[in-house]
């Protein structure tokens, strides 16, 4: 009969590191192999600030590495533990232990176990080793052989005492089968909880969350319900003002608990929310919505403003800033959705959700931000960009203006020690003065150079109704560290934007965005890392560096971080303003499509192919491709703007116009189009007289609008927008203009009122509020 398992220790300790080395092994291999790629994110900021011994420091001395060293330092002591209580488990061999050959004969034992006698016995060895082995083993072994019976026994089942009963053991501690009564409860409970309940409220937890969340951005689906078809969906015509009336009904926001214990903290942060808006206590319907709601609605309103939150509140305010930019990255998936009839997108919730984005990553209240998009006073004269900056607010704004620093870019053109110097006369110190100037030196500044839209797959073809439309832009993004010796170019997966008023890392974004302003949609959209982009720039500023230093640029700029240009490349600090447009060329052929200016200095003339035009004039672009589709709208001419909008930083977008003109369909494609009528009629076993119908129907239609093409020629015949401010020009008329006075003023635009774009050099039409 099978003896009754018994636990062992041992045996557990091998099972327990079997289990633990299939954990750390491949956790192992899988930091070895992320740690030869590239980083997942880049601070180029932090190049002017680290030795190399302290960027060592940094990458390899982490919370996750010392992690790995910690379970490696367990596993080895769990190994030493195992090897330590080790027993010999080897089968019983007499002619091993006698070491004599098998078959021997009686002789060859005796003589054997003599010999061993002489240096095991107790008598020859004291050692209490040698007697236990002399004993247990030597003795034993040749009563098996020198004994016929056991001899017999042995041959036959292995064992001189003959068969054996088999002994299991069970890889769990001893004391788990101790026949101690009193424990039996807590062994019972211990082995029913983490062996069947924890695993059953594992699965649930998983299950329940699975469940309640979907997507990337582990956001709620009651959210993106709220978020969609409730009263507080994303709306048309929502700008910036309006996104917080939809960001705060978040299922998250809404189910956040608001314990008794918070209402002492919560009256003191309401009394500093009614000093910050004095306009709130005339709305009684803000603070009568769900406590929560208000509790994170105010938490916003200070982090906006930068206002001190009381400690208990600290939490629900980490909580809110984490989940904020999740949930406006929805909003703008929201705002996206194809919608009829033309199945574009909404172009004022997707800005202002972006700016909102902005406005929490800088602490930035939205009464300073909302208008620099839309071509109001403050478009000129707002002090956002400087804001953002670190231990900058609206006092030290107007001390700034008193020392004629009045835009990042006159602070950025100052030399290092000059504008430590004025930082310090206006009240910062030292340490503060710093952090402003990592800030200046992380600013992005994006270079856009041009625009060209093709028909998919058909170079050289007009673009015509309802065509696949790929338009393409190559990026260029510098910043003032790049031109630090010791900087290098960016080799993640992202970069990590410098935003000290946000309490986590915020990952640099940009939205290309391709728009038309008049009508509020958006044709095509993407979210990219512009690594690449800044890549490129940091290979500009590096060779402008070399051939400085080599005293090869004597006739370009030399690119140092007081010469890079503040975001907006105009030296207003990031404030978009006009200038002069410069002239563009005519596009040729009736549907061709045509870009704006070029950012980069150069000019891009729609020629009906969609071919780019480098600013070099053909020597090939530097930069990332974008490449964004959408599907072409009606017959006409379409005023359209490419935004390049950043998630984090404010005064840093770009905005380029595009002309695009859209015509309809040829006299081929609709011949082919009757073929293909007259191909399905008869394919569907029509009589000649229906296959014949149903092509004079068609030709009938498109006679029809061939006679509206031919109107709209006429009319159009000698007339086009301008490529930069869309004025209207005529041939005569214009040769005429030139022999009148230089100071005469141009005729009256034919678009809406122009406010200025992101590159200084175009103006577009601006955002509907």
């Amino acid at each position: 009969m099978a003896e009754e398992p018994q636990g062992n220790g041992q045996l557990f300790a091998v099972f327990f590191l079997s289990i633990y080395s299939l954990f750390v092994i491949p956790y192992t291999i899988y930091k070895l192999c992320h740690a030869a790629s590239p980083d997942e994110v880049v601070k180029p900021w932090e190049a002017r600030k680290q030795s190399v011994l302290q960027r060592f420091v940094a990458k390899f001395f982490t919370p996750s590495n010392f992690l790995l060293a910690l379970l490696w330092v367990a596993w080895l002591g769990i190994v030493v533990y195992v090897q330590s209580h080790a027993q010999e488990s080897a089968p019983f061999d007499p002619f091993e232990i006698l070491q004599v050959e098998r078959g021997a004969s009686d002789k060859d034992v005796r003589r054997a176990y003599r010999q061993l006698s002489l240096t095991y016995h107790p008598d020859k060895n004291p050692d209490p080793a040698a007697h236990k082995y002399f004993a247990e083993s030597i003795t034993k072994a040749y009563k098996a052989l020198t004994d016929d019976v056991a001899r017999e026994n042995y041959e036959k089942y292995g064992h001189p005492d003959g068969p054996q009963s088999v002994k299991l053991d069970i890889a769990l501690p001893d004391w788990v089968f101790s026949q101690d009564k009193k424990s039996a409860p807590l062994k019972l409970a211990l082995l029913v909880g983490c062996g069947i309940m924890l695993p059953l409220g594992v699965a649930a937890w998983f299950l329940f969350r699975t469940q309640k969340y979907h997507g990337p951005n582990n956001v709620a689906q009651e959210t993106l319900d709220i978020f969609c078809r409730s009263k507080f969906a994303v709306k048309e015509s929502q700008s910036l003002a309006r996104v917080p009336d939809t960001l705060v009904f978040a299922f998250e926001f809404i189910m956040l608990p608001t314990p008794n214990e918070q209402a002492g903290d919560l009256e003191t942060l309401r009394r500093t929310i009614l000093r910050l808006h004095p306009d709130l206590k005339e709305k009684p319907h803000f603070w009568k919505r769900k406590p929560s709601i208000v509790k994170v609605h105010m938490l916003l309103l200070a982090h906006l403003a930068r206002a001190e939150v009381p400690r208990s509140l600290q939490a629900d305010l980490r909580f809110m800033l984490a989940k904020a930019p999740l949930l406006l990255e929805e909003m703008v998936k929201i705002a996206n959705l194809p919608r009829p009839p033309a199945g574009y997108g909404w172009l004022s919730p997707t800005v202002g959700s972006l700016e909102m984005m902005q406005c929490i990553t800088r602490a930035q209240q939205l009464h300073v931000r909302k208008t620099l998009f839309h071509g109001g006073k403050a478009a000129a004269d707002s002090n956002a960009p400087l804001l953002q900056l670190p231990h900058v607010d609206y006092e030290l704004t107007k001390k700034l203006s008193r020392k004629r620093v009045r835009s990042l870019a006159d602070l950025a053109a100052m030399a290092p020690d000059k504008r430590l110097a004025m930082l310090s006369s206006v009240g910062l110190t030292a340490a503060q003065a710093e952090e402003v100037a990592t800030a200046l030196s992380a600013l992005p500044t994006i270079n856009l150079a041009g625009v060209t839209c093709l028909v998919d797959g058909e170079e050289g073809e007009e673009i015509s109704e309802n065509d696949i439309v790929t338009c393409a832009t190559c990026l260029t993004l510098t910043r003032a560290s790049h031109a630090l010796p010791d900087s290098g170019a960016p080799l993640g997966k992202g970069v990590l934007a410098y935003a000290p008023t946000f309490p986590f890392q915020r990952k640099e974004r940009w939205y290309i965005i391709l728009a038309d302003p008049l009508s509020n949609s958006v044709y095509s959209w993407e979210a990219l890392d512009l690594v690449e982009a800044e890549a490129a720039g940091w290979r500009m500023a590096d060779s402008q560096r070399r051939a400085a230093a080599e005293g090869r640029a004597a006739s370009s700029k030399v690119f140092t971080p007081s010469a890079v240009p503040a975001p907006g490349g105009n030296g207003d600090g990031g404030e978009l303003s006009a200038a002069a447009p410069a002239p563009a060329a005519e596009p040729s052929g009736r549907g061709g499509a045509a870009s704006g200016g070029n950012a980069q200095g150069g000019s891009h003339a729609g020629n009906g192919h969609g071919a780019l035009v480098a600013a070099d004039q053909g020597k090939g672009l530097q930069g990332q491709v974008v490449k964004l589709q959408m599907r072409a709208p009606k017959a006409g001419k379409y005023d359209l703007v490419l935004y390049c909008i950043s998630d984090c930083w404010v005064g840093c977008d770009r905005a380029l116009p595009v002309k695009l003109r859209v015509a309809e369909r040829s006299r081929a494609e609709r011949e082919g189009r009757a073929g293909g009528v007259r191909g399905a009629a008869a394919a569907e076993g029509a009589s000649d007289e229906e296959v014949a119908a149903r092509a004079l129907a068609a030709q009938d239609g498109d006679r029809d609008s061939d006679a509206d093409e031919d109107a709209e020629d006429n009319e159009d015949e000698g007339e086009w927008d301008s490529e930069e401010t869309g004025s209207e020009e005529s041939g005569s008329d214009g040769e005429a203009e030139e022999d009148k006075d230089e100071g005469s003023e141009p005729p009256p635009p034919r678009t809406p009122p122009l406010v200025p774009s992101g590159s200084g050099d175009e103006a577009v039409p601006p955002l509907g509020d």
